[in-house]
């Protein structure tokens, strides 16, 4: 079977490699998601065509003239010629530098461009005037910054937490500017309260209706959807309006009252014949008191056995997305095993896995970010990760299914790579510092019981 499963691969590969080079004769810049793929910050009027570019504003003068400016805003419409034109869109260094490592690996703009929601349309999209509007055949939505957790590197413009905790006590004493609500006025990222009317929801019920019909991929995120009145309208209006080819996913932190799980849960199941697919998205990066940390709100164990309620009474998968700092370093391969156990559990399948992985590294805050360790540490992490990932991938069971799956084996080896290779960021150390002091005495946490192989860290700075 692990001969069958790497012919298997190595076919994958190969049909990769031939789409990347078409993707490149289009333009060496080209990426479909410009086009197909947008995420809306509907809370401030945020837009960008995937989730690694930072967001950019959607002017309300366009929304109110046109909401289909909503996904096609001048601004984007400028980056899609750049694309056409052979030109980097500084927005998109992501991706660039993981070209750039020269080890032949796929960035996500090839990944995304030859994905089921894209590949048929790209012939029809690179020869189209890109100053014309089109439909997304992905969208992400968040309606609101509504959430009971506040995540040590997310902002009051995505959680309604934070806000309460920056509109209490301040803000942080680092540099990163999202802390300030000043900035976030200054850059007109300060979030609609959820009560209050919002022009830009305004603008997204009146566009939906005509993109519904086009969508492959729609996902709803936040803040945590599940406490938010438009989300619950949305999965009512699909229900109404069913759509086979539509493959919906939910973000949701699984952290949320008992109730609205429920509720999620019962929603999940009285759409599901109106779609082709439900999924669920949650995100972790750590287990036990280190997730807890990093994800202040969390409880590690209520989530887990919140993934298993998902699992156990819906058919659909649960998606986990990781978030890859500092913080999380020394359990993430802890984390890894937990995950590989629910897909012995719960994959039947070795052709459906309903718990993939999303392999990302963080670079905002940047006081966050791995880079702030000394390389050798970070080269101890990596060969740890690499060398249980590369386990993972050749693990099976006659009975069970758990492995590494392709695309998540190279996401880990793009991100061991990043450890090696990037210089340490000594500059943010002191921010730090700063932050984490401040974090456990706003928030009653300890960093030096709860990373006790990281207490030598607050020396970094001393005020």
């Amino acid at each position: 079977m692990s001969c069958v499963m790497s012919k298997t691969n190595e076919h994958w590969i190969e049909v990769l490699k031939e789409k990347r080079i078409k993707i490149n004769d289009i333009s060496p810049s080209f990426c479909s998601a410009k086009w197909l793929q947008t995420t809306l910050y509907l809370q401030n009027g945020y837009n960008h065509s995937c989730h690694h570019p930072s967001p950019h504003k959607i002017p309300i003068q366009e929304v109110l003239k046109n909401p289909a400016a909503l996904h096609n805003s001048n601004f984007k419409k400028q980056q899609r010629i750049k694309m056409l034109c052979g030109e980097r869109p500084k927005e998109c260094d992501y991706c660039w530098r993981i070209e750039d490592q020269g080890k032949d690996h796929f960035s996500d703009r090839h990944y995304k461009t030859a994905d089921w929601w894209s590949w048929d349309k790209v012939d029809s999209i690179a020869t189209s005037d890109p100053s014309e509007d089109v439909y997304p055949t992905y969208l992400e939505v968040s309606f609101s910054n509504a959430c009971n957790f506040a995540c040590s590197y997310c902002s009051p413009e995505i959680s309604s937490t934070w806000m309460k905790d920056i509109e209490k006590n301040g803000p942080y004493p680092v540099k990163f500017g999202s802390h300030h609500l000043e900035y976030l006025r200054e850059t007109e990222k300060f979030p609609y309260k959820h009560s209050d009317p919002n022009p830009y929801v305004d603008a997204f019920w009146k566009w939906f209706p005509d993109v519904l019909p086009h969508l492959r991929v729609f996902r709803v995120t936040g803040g945590e959807p599940t406490m938010s009145k438009d989300v619950w309208k949305l999965l009512d209006y699909i229900y109404d309006n069913a759509s086979p080819e539509l493959s919906i996913a939910i973000n949701s932190n699984l952290g949320t009252d008992p109730k609205l799980i429920e509720k999620l849960i019962d929603k999940i199941d009285k759409i599901k014949d109106k779609v082709k697919q439900v999924e669920i998205y949650t995100s972790a990066e750590a287990v036990g008191s280190h997730a807890e940390y990093i994800r202040d709100g969390m409880d590690y164990s209520y989530w887990m056995s919140n993934v298993e309620k998902v699992l156990s009474e819906t058919d659909s998968n649960v998606a986990i997305m990781t978030t890859l700092n500092m913080l999380s370093l020394p359990s993430f391969c802890d984390f890894i095993e937990d995950i590989m156990k629910l897909r012995v559990k719960y994959n039947k399948d070795l052709a459906v896995n309903r718990i993939p992985l999303s392999i990302n590294y963080l670079r905002f805050p940047p006081h966050l970010q791995c880079t702030l360790l000394d390389r050798s540490t970070r080269i101890s992490y990596a060969s740890d990760i690499e060398s249980l990932s590369e386990s993972w991938l050749k693990y099976y069971s006659p009975d069970k299914f758990a492995r590494m799956y392709l695309e998540e084996f190279d996401q880990i080896q793009r991100f061991c790579e990043y450890l090696r290779t990037t210089p340490s960021a000594e500059n943010y150390r002191a921010d730090f510092v700063k932050f984490i002091k401040e974090y456990d005495g706003r928030r009653g946490k300890n960093f030096s019981e709860t990373f006790i192989q990281y207490a030598h860290l607050l020396e970094w700075w001393d005020d």
